[in-house]
């Protein structure tokens, strides 16, 4: 069935004969929305647009490259198949990723469109009139970014697939392991973020390896081991990168560079790392120095019997 409303459908019956253009929405990894269109020039999208239930948006046909997408599937059935959709982006040198000075290319192939989200609408226009959207909007396509099928130096195209990707996940999804499987905080680990959490500004010395705090942490060396650090400002700002080592300096080193480079005064968060242990879970000690007994959420199964064969 068509998601459209029913001014779209009645223009479409008296309008055969018309202009149209796809309008796509990205949710990015970073937590920016961006709003594109195929076509010639930018199309606005007015509050209160049928199909539409956002504020005025004006989307860009050029600022982020030229966007494009392939065949859309779509049926009425019992079927369980993930349908998948190509979504394409022709981008120039100069081009660049939301927010930051990377080049939009570069960018993809550091994974920064890794899992967005991606929402396909179909804008129907009166002959002699693009850009009118008056009659509504149709909803052609929602989904995620789930890898990048072609990169080169012009264009780049990615696989996007519906929410029924979602159902080839393993099921059950948990195995039996001896450390805990929640993400530390989580809403299965329950303690609260901001207990564990510490904002900090980059001293000069920081690098895209090692951030150096401007003020030193008060927190014991190990305490930020295996946590993540989230950047709050500055080239990097809305990406995140994992503790490798929490050292004896107060250094935070990291499992994999930034992007950009990092700059003194550019200001992050770090949460507390979690070694998904027993004796961690016992003992978590926030930032103010008080320890919490987590033990009753710990996840882990440490004394499961090791498999053994039939004689």
């Amino acid at each position: 069935m068509k998601r459209m409303p029913t001014s779209l459908i009645t223009f479409l019956q008296t309008n055969p004969n018309c202009l149209k253009s796809d309008l796509f929405t990205l949710t990015l990894p970073t937590g920016t929305q961006v709003y594109l269109c195929e076509g010639p020039q930018n199309i606005t999208v007015p509050s209160g647009t049928g199909g539409w239930a956002g504020a005025t948006t004006t989307f860009s046909s050029s600022q982020y490259g030229r966007w494009s997408r392939g065949a859309i599937t779509s049926e009425a059935g019992f079927n369980l198949n993930a349908n998948t959709m190509a979504l394409t982006c022709v981008s120039q040198q100069t081009t660049v990723y939301p927010g930051t000075t990377i080049g939009l290319l570069n960018a993809a192939l550091q994974g920064l469109f890794d899992a967005a989200t991606v929402t396909v609408l179909t804008a129907y226009m009166p002959l002699g009139n693009y850009g009118n959207v008056s009659a509504g909007l149709e909803t052609k396509f929602v989904g995620t970014v789930t890898k990048i099928s072609d990169i080169n130096r012009v264009h780049v195209e990615f696989e996007c697939s519906d929410p029924m990707y979602l159902l080839n996940m393993k099921i059950p999804t948990r195995l039996f392991q001896a450390g805990c499987p929640w993400s530390f905080c989580d809403s299965n680990c329950t303690l609260t973020a901001a207990n564990y959490t510490v904002a900090f500004t980059a001293a000069s010395a920081s690098t895209q390896y090692t951030l150096v705090p401007a003020t030193a942490f008060s927190q014991a060396a190990g305490y930020y081991t295996q946590g993540v650090v989230r950047c709050t400002s500055g080239a990097n700002d809305g990406l995140s990168q994992s503790v490798k080592l929490h050292d004896t300096s107060g250094y935070l080193e990291l499992n994999a560079p930034w992007i950009m480079p990092v700059a003194a005064g550019d200001t992050f968060s770090v949460i507390k790392g979690c070694s998904k242990t027993m004796s961690m879970c016992s003992s978590v000690v926030q930032i103010s120095g008080v320890s919490t007994n987590n033990l009753i959420n710990f996840g882990g199964t440490p004394f499961t019997p090791p498999s053994t064969d039939a004689v």
